[in-house]
């Protein structure tokens, strides 16, 4: 089992990256460096439910489903957060489109891996760790190039 000690930085440095989602945009310089850390927020959470997913044999059925929830509600929370940020240009628009479009695939993401988990568990564990290896890494080069 992954001892909540080890996932206590996780969710603090989760908490912290969203708080810098939490102001407004100035320009589209300000608006592009919010999305890019809020897809190093949404790294984050994915990451987070990629672990549990990989070590699900070393976790009990609820623990697993408590992470997955918690990271579910991270996703939300970093898509609300940055969707109430409105762009201050048109030229902003295709960010916006972007950094919503990944966050919202992860959000989905997990939440089917959760519904899976409370059901019988995850259906196909090695492909739910693939997609979200792919999902954390598109997030990253955007947040990358977002810097």
């Amino acid at each position: 089992m992954i001892p909540s000690v080890r996932l206590a930085p996780l969710a603090l440095l989760t908490a912290l990256l969203l708080a810098a989602c939490v102001s407004p945009a100035w320009d589209d310089h300000d608006y592009a460096l919010k999305a890019g850390k809020t897809a190093e927020s949404a790294v984050s959470a994915v990451r987070f439910a990629r672990s549990t997913v990989a070590y699900r044999d070393r976790m009990t059925g609820p623990y697993a489903e408590v992470v997955l929830t918690e990271a579910a509600r991270d996703l939300s929370s970093v898509n609300d957060q940055f969707g109430g940020v409105q762009p201050p240009s048109d030229a902003s628009d295709r960010i916006r489109d972007e950094v919503l479009r990944l966050t919202e695939k992860a959000e989905s993401e997990v939440e089917d891996l959760l519904i899976q988990a409370r059901r019988d568990g995850v259906k196909d564990p090695a492909a739910a760790v693939r997609e979200l290896d792919r999902l954390a890494s598109e997030l990253s080069d955007f947040a990358e190039k977002h810097r």
